[in-house]
């Protein structure tokens, strides 16, 4: 009997105890209600233990909760909302969708920081803009950055790549004061010129969302991919990686002959990197190599041979009953030996976990590849097939245009997002935690959801960055109003930018990509130059201004005040607008190779001369124009960010 155990013993006993199951014992009985409610804090702060819902930071916190400035955890809340959190990305819970008005039209990369509450974008028209996601208002903006820049941002230290293949480093303002910047690597005129200008445009008291130059990192050699993960910044070049510190804006470590052949072939083609504080991961278009840091040596490398044949197809679940106001649908995983597929395919990313004991992969043919203690792989204590989980996004394997776009890992919630030209998915990736928070899913222990009404493939292969918070996703989405207007063409036609840059080694081009090919990618993007527009009735002008046909209202960030930006789209709990399928109803003309619209033309003749534009300048294969830089194809559709918040 209960009051025949003491206390601790009794407490004991429910630390290791579900959360479901802590309130259904605080029902059965008097004794078990009373228990539980004199010792509700401590009871919850072991049950937050045990589900692995509180960081060591969190506990300190609370171990100072005496202090005045400290404010003490309840234990009680945290567990309640942590449970809520994870029922809602099980599609259990309610979710909402918002889209980011103020961020723009054209975002190409999106970083968002969750403790501040404000999102980055950097754009194809080239400026960092940063946003409150909350309330949808623009905190700080600068044009001072390229075009189509990728970025990185950790810990308050963003990174861009500039056209001549340095690295800027910018630091949030109220992070620093001016003497603590390193004296090596020091910010150019440019970048302090265009801080000021910006602190004059945003003057803040509280410099909320600021930026301020803290470095200007100058690469050994011309890189091709870079990604930053606090302290360090790992660029990579054609046969040479350089590791950089960047909180003291040094060189520290160089590994070379990252290409170097083995059994297997090359690398190959770079298409991501990945790095922590033991590791350095290399995505190539033959292998996954892993180098340790601290020498160099390869630990280990995958080649896509070595991938197992039977994986889990990820495919829709009619029997399951999602909570009505969820935009996240459970997914049916269903055991399949597939036949090896006679095109190719590489791995487009690799994301390695907070506690660096994981690693998540993706290919480009869709296969998701889950590998908890992938260290064990070194010291050949199991095989790939021992540990790791294939999910396949891509049931379909002749199907190239079911290829993946975009992967993204949870910081610490144990979560990934992916992108397909199918939809958008949500894996849970730690069965332990699904058996305490949640029904346990069957084998293979991971369960997937498949986020509703964002389903138009023309959309999904325009994504072209996808991050992932704790408590929601966040990534670009074609604009909701262009949607449903009237005169909204079916396929997007936009014209190419003026370079915002001289010096510009590799150009610009628009052509058809021979396959689909992810967007996800941390390449440093080669410089954008106007080429001669080839076949546009025999003109070789270039092409001017990046402004959508009938485009009077896009969002611009100039050199004025920014304007108040307009209220959020609050979506109801049925999710975000209908993706509203629209037709072209007025001609487009080619005059002297710049796209215009003629509002008197009929339709007939409008047809015929949009059917002559399509052939000559060749659409992407989901109906956007597409330019190509250094090999990779980028979207210019209309973009702007959209945020799932469970």
């Amino acid at each position: 009997m209960l009051h025949e155990l003491p206390t601790e013993i009794a407490l004991y006993i429910a630390s290791y105890l579900p959360l479901q199951s802590l309130r259904n014992i605080s029902l059965v009985s008097r004794a078990w209600h009373g228990l539980i409610t004199e010792n509700v804090q401590a009871v919850y702060r072991k049950a937050a233990i045990l589900h692995r819902f509180v960081l060591h930071t969190d506990l300190q916190a609370d171990s100072y909760g005496q202090k005045p400035d400290t404010k003490k955890i309840d234990w009680f809340q945290l567990c309640q909302r942590r449970l809520q959190i994870e029922r809602g990305w099980r599609g259990k819970a309610p979710s909402i969708a918002r889209e980011l008005n103020s961020t723009g039209k054209f975002v190409h990369r999106i970083k968002v920081d969750q403790k501040e509450k404000f999102v980055m974008t950097t754009h194809h028209h080239g400026g960092l803009s940063v946003t409150d996601y909350d309330t949808d208002r623009i905190l700080w903006t600068t044009t001072h950055v390229t075009d189509y820049a990728h970025c990185e941002y950790d810990h308050g230290y963003i990174i861009l790549n500039r056209h001549d293949d340095s690295k800027e480093v910018w630091r949030y303002a109220r992070d620093f004061q001016d003497s603590e910047i390193p004296e090596v690597f020091k910010p150019d005129e440019s970048m302090i010129n265009a801080s000021h200008e910006a602190a004059q445009r945003h003057a803040s008291p509280t410099n909320n969302g600021h930026f301020r130059p803290w470095a200007h990192l100058h690469m050994p050699e011309p890189t091709r991919a870079f990604r930053f993960s606090y302290p360090t910044l790992l660029s990579a070049g054609a046969n040479y990686a350089y590791l950089w510190h960047v909180p003291t804006s040094r060189l520290v470590e160089t590994m070379s002959n990252i290409q170097a052949p083995n059994q297997d072939g090359t690398l190959g083609t770079l298409c991501y990197v990945e790095v922590n504080d033991q590791y350095a991961f290399f995505c190539g278009s033959n292998q996954l190599r892993i180098f340790a840091r601290g020498g160099g040596a390869l630990v280990y490398h995958l080649c896509m041979k070595d991938l197992q044949r039977i994986n889990w197809d990820v495919l829709p679940d009619n029997s399951e009953d999602p909570c009505p106001s969820s935009l996240f649908q459970p997914q049916r995983l269903h055991e399949a030996y597939h036949v090896s597929s006679t095109s190719p395919s590489t791995f487009v990313a690799a994301h390695v976990s907070t506690s660096g004991k994981d690693i998540a992969v993706l290919t480009a043919s869709g296969i998701f590849i889950w590998i908890p203690g992938f260290e064990r792989l070194f010291h050949r204590e199991v095989t790939l097939s021992d540990i790791a989980t294939f999910l396949n996004f891509s049931a379909s394997r002749s199907d190239v245009r079911d290829t993946s776009i975009y992967l993204a890992l949870g910081e610490s919630n144990e979560k990934a997002a992916i992108a397909t030209r199918k939809g958008l998915f949500v894996v849970s990736l730690d069965p332990e935690i699904s058996k305490l928070t949640a029904e346990a899913p069957r084998r293979p222990g991971l369960s997937v959801c498949r986020i509703a009404k964002y389903d138009d493939s023309r959309y999904l292969s325009s994504i072209s960055c996808l991050q992932m918070t704790d408590t929601g996703l966040f990534f670009n989405w074609y604009p909701s109003l262009e949607q449903s207007r009237p005169s909204q063409p079916a396929r997007r036609m936009m014209v190419i930018p003026p370079p915002h840059h001289g010096h510009l080694p590799v150009p610009i081009q628009i052509m058809p990509p021979p396959q689909p090919q992810p967007q996800h990618t941390n390449q440093v993007h080669a410089p954008v130059q106007i080429v001669s527009a080839v076949g546009l009735e025999g003109q070789s002008d270039p092409l001017p201004g990046l402004d959508p046909i009938e485009s009077s209202d896009d969002d611009e960030i100039g050199e004025d005040v920014v304007p108040d930006p307009p209220s959020p789209i609050i979506v109801d709990e049925a999710g975000p607008p209908p993706l509203v399928e629209t037709y072209e109803e007025e001609e487009v003309e080619i005059d002297e190779g710049v796209l215009m619209v003629n509002e008197d033309t009929d339709d007939s003749e409008m047809e015929e001369a949009e059917d002559e534009t399509i052939d000559d300048l060749q659409f992407g294969g989901d109906g956007f124009m597409q330019v190509i830089v250094n090999d990779w194809f980028l979207p210019i559709s209309s973009s702007m960010v959209h945020y799932i918040h469970v």
